[in-house]
């Protein structure tokens, strides 16, 4: 029987939002993190979404940077080696078209039954030739991007 509460994922869900950030950081090298998503994969879809809270992300967000958009998430039930497409927007602003893109990843011998995988994909730039128009990501100014 599923567990009615999921409060106490969500609550701890920042030590892993930390972990996170630290590593995005270090594999980024220097440069600079432009966009970002998370994802769930689960064989109970909530306990996958109790780990994709502004809690968790809050953590990550601060660690690139700051982000002021909201991370974008999807998530999805399934079983050992299914693919999750992990979508990207820009950090700091969703309406910047260049930096919609999505990273698909997939974990050959998880999720079981009983565990949850959790994905976070970064991105240090937009598409390769992005010409959909809209706000340049050098155009955003002000708060959550707004001009």
């Amino acid at each position: 029987m599923p567990e009615a509460n999921l409060g106490h994922i969500v609550d701890a869900s920042d030590q892993l939002g930390k972990e996170i950030g630290r590593r995005a950081v270090a594999a980024a090298d220097g440069r600079a993190i432009h966009s970002y998503g998370k994802a769930c994969v689960a064989g109970e879809y909530e306990y996958g979404n109790a780990f994709l809270t502004q809690v968790f992300a809050d953590p990550v967000r601060a660690a690139v940077g700051g982000g002021k958009a909201w991370v974008p998430s999807t998530g999805k039930v399934a079983g050992p080696g299914a693919v999750i497409d992990v979508p990207l927007a820009h950090k700091d602003a969703l309406f910047v078209r260049s930096h919609y893109d999505t990273v698909s990843v997939s974990f050959g011998d998880a999720p079981r039954p009983d565990q949850v995988v959790i994905a976070f994909a970064f991105a240090s730039r937009g598409r390769l030739h992005a010409r959909l128009g809209g706000v340049a990501a050098d155009e955003i100014r002000g708060e959550y991007g707004l001009r």
